[in-house]
């Protein structure tokens, strides 16, 4: 077993691989009364094309999220909660573009928790009756979230975003995509990506990372676990243009929100590691946008917004810049955001700022079971392993760097989507 020394925080991640090739992550706190597992699954609702030796497959969008739900049955009459809430503890799951991800936790038993985990989620059982219950279910749950603004908002932005990257499709897929889902289908998903070498376990709390070990080799070794297919995810070729500058949606909104967006050829920052990127674009957005910001500040005192947000997100070929707010004064408050995007500016002494308050809060993490999964969940499927010198990495940032980014970001291809309420 590895132990992955965490720098200048004084914690370490112990990590291993078991006999069946599933990495497992193991964070020890001899203080946690709680703890946190999570089993992922590389394997995300963008995953729709894929090969195997050279043979093309597609399946239908919004497949990954629909095996999420259907996982949850271990058989015709049980599912996983009957497994865990004799045992007090909570479960969930998620998916998300890029990856989807089983959870668990609690507060004691953990061993027989981390083997129901396991159980159900390499168990293969699924029929046309739960897959046919199932796509009902979902069918509700898409249409219930179209009734929510700033999902929409979101999914129209992404459609004005991009021309072919599997983003501008909803992560639960459109009712339409759900009537296509055939058993074979969710079977050749299962089989494909639901592999131990395409997972990896996460656990967190006052545990002994052998024994965790000793369990996960145990209960796979029990399991009929096939050979690995290793497939091979179709790429996509993004062209650099938006496909909308502008969209306004007519609907029933009590407060108008709006998303500005920015799509930046990733090689305007090719001299920043991807690492540094992620923070130096927090620290710029944080800086310009965020809740001490001037600009914030200046708007809310003047009562031209309501609520703002910042994200980014750095892809393979693209960085996007996207910003939501929502105003009684949409146009003029748009008006400032894009004044602002024109205008991006950071000095050395904030940098230092942003750099030593995240620092403080990447040390605070640390102190929750949840966090800290959370937080290596996100570096192994963002960047592919632990980051073990992160709070290296902010102090070594320079204004040089900073502003090396500032001059890669530009407003060539600049959309704004706005839900305005319908005055009809």
């Amino acid at each position: 077993m590895e132990t992955i020394k965490i720098k200048g925080i004084d914690e370490e991640i112990y990590f291993t691989t078991s006999s069946k090739g599933l990495p497992i992550y193991i964070w020890k706190n001899e203080y946690a009364n709680s703890f946190y597992l999570s089993l992922n699954v590389k394997y995300g609702s963008i995953h729709t094309e894929f090969k195997i030796n050279n043979k093309k497959y597609e399946v239908p969008n919004g497949i990954a999220h629909f095996m999420e739900h259907i996982k949850f049955n271990v058989d015709k009459d049980k599912t996983a909660n009957d497994l865990f809430d004799p045992l007090g503890s909570d479960i969930n799951a998620f998916t998300t573009y890029k990856f989807t991800s089983y959870l668990v936790f609690g507060t004691n038993k953990i061993e027989d928790n981390l083997n129901n985990l396991l159980d159900y989620v390499y168990n293969p059982f699924f029929t046309k009756d739960i897959i046919k219950k199932e796509k009902g279910i979902i069918t509700s749950e898409i249409n219930m979230g179209k009734d929510q603004p700033f999902n929409n908002l979101h999914n129209e932005f992404n459609k004005c975003i991009y021309h072919k990257e599997k983003y501008k499709y909803l992560i639960s897929g459109e009712v339409e995509d759900i009537k296509k889902i055939k058993l074979d289908d969710i079977k050749l998903v299962y089989n494909t990506f639901y592999h131990p070498k395409n997972m990896f376990l996460i656990v967190t709390g006052n545990v002994n990372p052998y024994e965790i070990e000793k369990l996960v080799n145990d209960n796979l070794a029990k399991k009929n676990i096939k050979d690995y297919a290793n497939p091979e995810i179709e790429k996509v070729r993004e062209p650099r243009s938006i496909v909308v500058d502008n969209l306004t949606i007519n609907t029933n909104v009590e407060i108008d929100k709006a998303k500005i967006g920015l799509k930046i050829e990733r090689k305007n920052f090719k001299k920043i590691d991807l690492v540094k990127l992620n923070i130096i674009l927090s620290i710029i957005l944080a800086s310009n946008f965020g809740e001490t910001s001037d600009l914030r500040e200046d708007m809310l005192k003047e009562e031209l917004i309501t609520f703002m947000d910042t994200a980014r997100y750095v892809q393979d070929d693209y960085v996007i810049i996207d910003i939501t707010m929502e105003s009684k004064y949409i146009d003029e408050a748009i008006k400032r955001i894009i004044e602002a995007l024109n205008d991006l500016k950071i000095d050395e002494e904030e940098v230092k700022r942003k750099i030593n308050s995240s620092i403080a809060t990447l040390i605070l993490n640390y102190e929750d079971v949840e966090s800290v999964n959370n937080l290596i969940q996100n570096y192994l499927i963002y960047y592919g392993e632990i980051i073990p010198n992160l709070k290296d990495i902010y102090e070594d940032i320079t204004i040089d760097e900073v502003n090396e980014v500032l001059k890669g970001i530009t407003t060539k291809e600049l959309t704004v989507v706005k839900m305005v309420k319908d005055k009809q």
